[in-house]
């Protein structure tokens, strides 16, 4: 089976239907389609993996197993393994710290570091408006968790075009 864009997108919307953001409505509508349309113009493996990103760890708590998905699932779903080798990467561990885990193994992949690194840029945005009503919450975030997880991010990105030029 050919699995395409339109499966991730499928795969998705049926993995977290029901699934809200706070204030925003639907999380595939209103958080993971944006993020595929900011990833469509690098191709469709990361289209693929923007859409699909949060799969791993949204589901695999849920109470039906028939809706739990894991690497191993996504692969017999004839899932691009580039695309799942860049979930695994963009997927927090229970108990994983933040910038010294999940980012940095982001940082490892190139198709998992460009989805974090639009994720990074839709959260720094996000902060702006939230300045607006929780100016203090704002800031946190953004020092002590955004901005640093782009240096991070950043920092790989340059390392990886120094290695391909050298």
């Amino acid at each position: 089976m050919l699995f395409t864009v339109a499966s991730a997108h499928l795969l998705a919307m049926e993995a977290h239907a029901g699934q809200v953001q706070p204030q925003e409505g639907d999380f595939y509508l209103h958080y993971l389609v944006p993020l595929a349309e900011l990833a469509r113009p690098y191709g469709a493996l990361a289209e693929m993996a923007a859409v699909l990103h949060r799969i791993v760890e949204d589901t695999r708590d849920h109470p039906d197993i028939t809706r739990r998905y894991d690497l191993a699932r996504l692969r017999a779903l004839d899932v691009p393994e580039e695309v799942v080798r860049a979930v695994d990467a963009v997927t927090q561990r229970p108990g994983e710290r933040f910038l010294g885990g999940v980012i940095q193994r982001s940082a490892a992949d190139r198709l998992g570091r460009l989805v974090a690194l639009l994720n990074n840029k839709r959260c720094l945005d996000e902060t702006l408006v939230l300045a607006g009503t929780d100016p203090d919450k704002a800031r946190s975030l953004r020092e002590g968790r955004y901005l640093p997880a782009r240096r991070i991010l950043l920092k790989a990105e340059v390392a990886d075009a120094h290695r391909i030029l050298a």
